[in-house]
């Protein structure tokens, strides 16, 4: 995640290395290619999966060769999976980046989207250091990726979803949830078409005592947390509310950018400080992470050896059959809260 300097800025959500409970029913060439897909996100070639290096721009590619490798279409009415964009780093120096966006279409009769991504790039190298200087960002957010890629490749075994499935890699999140902002202010969606999501942050690194456990953003925003949490819980998998409400974790990861449309960041301050209640146009748009605290965050140990593979998978998975058994009719609602008044974009 992005590194904050007010409530509402990114950061990312992941130590030991354990086994996930029950692994004997995981396929266990999906953990081979989890495992081997990590490796090469976190590897030290990928000096810190920068935005605007060459390693990143390789890491692009990649993805596109993983997309197409599981079936995940291009988003109809566009000839690429790139969203090109020019973002900025905290020097305001313009650098090239892009998002990479699929699509898995639902064989269904429902004209609505569901999105589900995670950010692929981190913070980099620091020469000033001794020893180790490269951030690898394994849990940081190369976990979100491979998570994301494993619930697409779920997903391509039914022959028909609830909804279309959106699946996006979003560039430039370590510098303020750029990709996610541009691609909500220039969508290849109609806003008012997508129904919910959410992103992974930093599922990569349970603690020993809560294996097949995670955590989502918002949880008193929407009904994607009551609707997830009883599916998943037939998965063998518990969904808990946000870490610690006083973080703000909601504004801080690539959700925020649908979820908040409108808002400007001094009425998100005010309502999160609950000082007054703000007014936004949004779509209920979360984060699930397992992370607790774990001071691996933005350090360069932070890399694929302290990742659990078998619970990245077994998470990934179990949300790919939750989601594939939500009813056709089924719509994600705003909650009333003493925060937001929240509409959908028409």
């Amino acid at each position: 995640m992005t590194t904050i300097k007010t409530v509402i800025l990114g950061l990312c959500f992941g130590s030991s290395l354990v086994l996930a409970n029950d692994n004997e029913s995981q396929d266990k060439s999906t953990i081979q290619l989890a495992d081997d897909w990590m490796n090469y996100l976190a590897h030290d070639d990928r000096q810190g999966r920068l935005t605007g290096s060459v390693e990143n721009t390789d890491v692009q590619q990649w993805l596109i060769e993983r997309f197409e490798d599981i079936g995940i279409e291009q988003v109809p009415g566009q000839d690429s999976y790139l969203q090109k964009f020019t973002a900025h780093n905290r020097k305001g120096e313009p650098l090239q980046a892009a998002n990479v966006i699929g699509y898995i279409p639902c064989n269904c009769e429902s004209e609505r989207y569901f999105f589900v991504g995670a950010h692929y790039d981190h913070v980099g190298t620091n020469p000033k250091l001794e020893g180790d200087q490269i951030f690898n960002g394994a849990d940081d957010d190369a976990s979100g990726v491979v998570a994301s890629l494993i619930f697409a490749k779920t997903l391509k075994q039914y022959d028909s979803l609830p909804f279309n499935v959106v699946i996006a890699a979003w560039d430039a999140e370590e510098m303020g949830l750029q990709g996610s902002k541009y691609f909500a202010q220039n969508p290849w969606i109609p806003l008012n078409k997508i129904e919910s999501g959410f992103m992974f942050e930093l599922v990569g690194v349970p603690l020993e005592d809560k294996l097949n456990s995670a955590w989502m953003t918002g949880d008193k925003y929407s009904t994607l947390y009551p609707t997830l949490k009883a599916e998943l819980a037939k998965q063998g998998w518990e969904l808990d509310p946000v870490l610690d409400p006083k973080m703000g974790l909601f504004f801080r990861s690539d959700n925020a950018p649908f979820a908040m449309l409108d808002a400007s960041k001094d009425d998100i301050k005010k309502a999160f400080q609950n000082e007054k209640k703000a007014e936004v146009t949004g779509i209920p748009m979360h984060a699930i992470s397992v992370w607790r605290g774990q001071g691996h965050y933005h350090q360069p140990n932070d890399d694929a050896s302290i990742i659990n593979i078998p619970n990245l998978v077994s998470l990934a998975e179990s949300l790919g059959k939750a989601f594939h058994t939500l009813p056709a009719d089924t719509a994600i609602e705003w909650l009333e809260n003493g925060q937001f008044e929240f509409t959908r974009p028409e």
